[in-house]
């Protein structure tokens, strides 16, 4: 019998050059195509290195390149990514048994050094006029092209804005069509990425719903750099920068602290994160400087302390029920050792003459006063004593 191709023999077709295009395998003197299910890039290593090619691979799903007309001769492929040939991989001959359409065709691209106009897995947004959102668009074989939305998510916008250099970003992945519809190839579908990935192209991914996927449902994505790191604290609203609510970075935003049952001690270790200095660091009146508007509050603040060397940490632990705004946690820190201080944390003295006048009391190297909500007689006698 003359055969056209020995059994086992490779070659990629219909694609725009020789590194790439639909798989087809000879089987008994047949040169037929390869299902897409459970195709994947350890499937597609072995035909590139059974083509001589040794770079990285790509699998590519049903659609990327035209559909075949022969048989489909093999399905569910599972190779290690060691073999010497596609044959010797697991898999399901199915020779006119096959219940695998050639929408479903599978494809290779071997990735190989060249000069280009685009490095292959860079990606970029496009259709927006903005560098911070867009349609999704993939560098592959020398060529752009885009990504289809089925399976698409946070997560897997995530680690395109992280690519893009939108390090700790808030990233929002956006369905199809949202930023015009693309043009060239629909590279990669089902999408599966943990988020942690430093490229698109190291998720996984299978080609599950890809085969009727158009341009009209090019994935894009919005980042957006959040307004805070977390665990960064600020004091808001105070009388000077040493005084104000205490408000905690938490998930990217800030909310406010609650107030309720804090001691000087986490004054003294906020104070001290925050760069000022800690001598008389106090917890005041709660909402002393106004209620927070953050869409955040009632954030319990706890502290951690490894060792007596080691200066101690905050962490958000949760959230208080019935902490309100009206519970957010006001601080009193000193200015740092640097910066001389007016007086002493607990001083007082008379404003207006030397034996009568405004009581002020010293906090954090500052002066202040005092209301007279339930001030009696006994509280004078204090500060007379005080006074000498």
């Amino acid at each position: 019998q003359n055969c056209p191709c020995r059994n086992g023999d490779i070659r990629l077709m219909a694609g725009t050059s020789s590194n790439e295009g639909r798989v087809e395998v000879c089987y008994n003197c047949v040169w037929g195509t390869v299902c897409d299910n459970g195709w994947d890039d350890k499937d597609a290593q072995v035909v590139c290195r059974q083509l001589g090619f040794s770079g990285r691979a790509l699998a590519m799903g049903g659609g990327v390149f035209p559909s075949g007309a022969s048989l489909v001769l093999l399905e569910a492929v599972s190779c290690l990514g060691n073999e010497t040939s596609l044959i010797r991989c697991p898999r399901r001959v199915a020779v006119g048994q096959s219940t695998c359409s050639h929408s479903r065709d599978a494809g290779a691209i071997c990735l190989v050094q060249s000069y280009s106009s685009c490095l292959d897995g860079a990606v970029r947004l496009s259709g927006a006029g903005d560098s911070s959102l867009g349609r999704v668009e993939i560098c592959v074989n020398n060529q752009w092209g885009t990504i289809c939305d089925s399976g698409w998510d946070n997560s897997d916008a995530k680690v395109v804005c992280r690519q893009l250099g939108f390090n700790n970003s808030l990233a929002v992945s956006v369905p199809g069509g949202r930023f015009g519809a693309g043009t060239g190839r629909i590279f990669l579908s089902g999408l599966q990425c943990i988020g942690n990935e430093s490229a698109l192209l190291d998720c996984p991914r299978t080609f599950s719903g890809a085969q009727g996927c158009g341009h009209s449902q090019d994935a894009g994505v919005v980042c957006t750099t959040p307004p805070c790191t977390n665990g960064a604290l600020r004091l808001a609203d105070g009388t000077d920068k040493y005084s104000g609510r205490l408000e905690v970075c938490n998930g990217g935003q800030w909310g406010t602290v609650c107030g309720k049952d804090v001691s000087n001690d986490l004054a003294t270790t906020a104070c001290g994160l925050l760069g000022f200095g800690t001598k008389g660091a106090s917890v005041l009146n709660n909402a002393l400087f106004g209620s927070g508007s953050t869409r955040m509050f009632g954030l319990v603040l706890v502290q951690q302390c490894r060792n007596q060397t080691s200066p101690c940490t905050l962490v958000v632990n949760g959230t208080r029920s019935k902490c309100s705004h009206w519970d957010d946690l006001s601080l009193l820190c000193a200015p740092p050792a640097t910066v001389p201080l007016n007086c002493s944390t607990g001083d007082v003295k008379l404003v207006g003459g030397q034996t009568d006048g405004l009581v002020e009391v010293c906090l954090g190297g500052q002066w202040g006063t005092v209301c007279d909500d339930s001030w009696t007689d006994n509280s004078a006698r204090v500060v007379c004593k005080q006074l000498g």
